[in-house]
């Protein structure tokens, strides 16, 4: 299928949308100011990922603000570096604070216009309607990882659209939403170098929308 042929669009926030990994390590930066040596940034932010990839299971008991605080504790023991939880608490509540990519507010308003838009993320409660005015979306469509919205559900029968007529955006690796497509936004330079392991591979979201124009010209 082509890009027009899709009805629906399922985005991946975090690295997609959201500026995740810098946010993550500006809100590292108090922690890794007590290291000796220089950190590097690369490598610290492969240790988080590891850390946060490890906490998911609990994510129901801890919800998203406990689980990050966990892994702040967890980063602090990898680096052997003293820690409390209130600073692991300020590290958690400076999600509200990740920026947008710069080309996102334009491809949403762009996009919103050729598809439904449902947008997942792991985000408290009390996080989720300033991320919705960012992105430009109603409440009821960030949808939350909780729910399962990679098995479709109830927002695809709500909009009466067939899995095969979904795109899902993510970053990689992902894998496709049932029968859907896949289309992966490799933003990182080392990732171009790869093969293509979906139906689309586009650098970022300003290069979809100029994708989805050609496509309408054809």
């Amino acid at each position: 299928m082509g890009l027009t042929e899709y009805r629906a669009l399922l985005i991946d926030c975090d690295e997609v949308l959201v500026d995740r990994d810098s946010g993550v390590w500006a809100a590292l930066q108090p922690l890794l100011e007590n290291r000796l040596e220089a950190p590097d940034k690369g490598q610290i932010l492969a240790e988080y990922k590891d850390v946060i990839r490890s906490l998911y299971p609990r994510y129901a008991e801890l919800g998203f603000s406990g689980m990050l605080c966990f892994a702040h504790r967890q980063m602090a023991e990898r680096l052997e570096i003293k820690s409390s939880w209130e600073e692991g608490m300020s590290f958690a509540r400076s999600v509200p604070g990740w920026t947008l990519f710069e080309d996102v507010p334009g491809a949403m308003l762009y996009l919103r216009k050729f598809y439904h838009l449902r947008v997942y993320a792991d985000r408290d409660v009390e996080d989720r309607g300033v991320l919705c005015e960012r992105l430009g979306l109603l409440p009821e469509h960030l949808l939350s990882l909780a729910d399962n919205p990679l098995d479709g559900g109830d927002w695809l029968a709500e909009l009466d659209i067939d899995p095969a007529d979904t795109l899902l955006l993510s970053r990689p690796p992902a894998q496709a939403l049932g029968e859907g497509g896949l289309c992966l936004i490799r933003r990182g330079a080392a990732e171009h170098r790869k093969t293509c392991p979906a139906d689309f591979c586009i650098n970022s979201m300003a290069d979809l929308v100029r994708q989805h124009q050609l496509s309408l010209r054809c």
